[in-house]
């Protein structure tokens, strides 16, 4: 008796078919999972604004109780320093009962990846840096805010997600 035993394996076509197969799959994949972080660093940033905009709300709430202990600032009626948490220190700054743009960032928890740029004496950016050169603006994924401008004008919060 003559024993023949059948090499078990794929054929060259089965294993090219194979390959294409796979490759129309990451065509087809890949731009939805490169969209997902795009989507991701938009959705971080919306959220972002939304924390901003409640601190600011809840900020402004308390300087209207009469009960808030606060400090003015010497030479300028625009700012106060409030103890806003209750224990005893005066450690945020408002200016015309808002934020101020440098503290901001005391009242939000933002991601590792986010990069906080201060502009001039009224503007922030707290966005992602793209091209490693610590600046967010030229990277058009950022959320800015800017500072209340006077007792009526309140802040302004922007978010551009063109470079996202």
């Amino acid at each position: 008796m003559i024993n023949h035993k059948r090499n078990q394996g794929f054929t060259l076509i089965e294993l090219v078919v194979v390959i294409i197969v796979l490759g129309i799959l990451a065509v087809i994949a890949a731009p939805k999972f490169i969209g997902m972080s795009k989507e991701a660093r938009e959705k971080s940033l919306l959220q972002l604004q939304a924390s901003v905009k409640t601190a600011n709300t809840l900020a402004y709430s308390k300087t209207q109780m009469p009960s808030l202990q606060s400090q003015a600032v010497a030479g300028r009626d625009d700012i106060i320093d409030v103890d806003l948490d209750g224990d005893g220190v005066a450690e945020t700054r408002l200016k015309w009962g808002y934020l101020d743009n440098t503290d901001i960032e005391k009242w939000i928890v933002k991601d590792a990846k986010l990069v906080i740029q201060y502009q001039g004496i009224d503007i922030t950016y707290i966005g992602y840096d793209l091209n490693d050169n610590t600046l967010v603006d030229d990277d058009q994924c950022y959320f800015r805010y800017t500072q209340a401008a006077d007792a009526s004008t309140p802040p302004l919060y922007d978010i551009n997600v063109q470079g996202c």
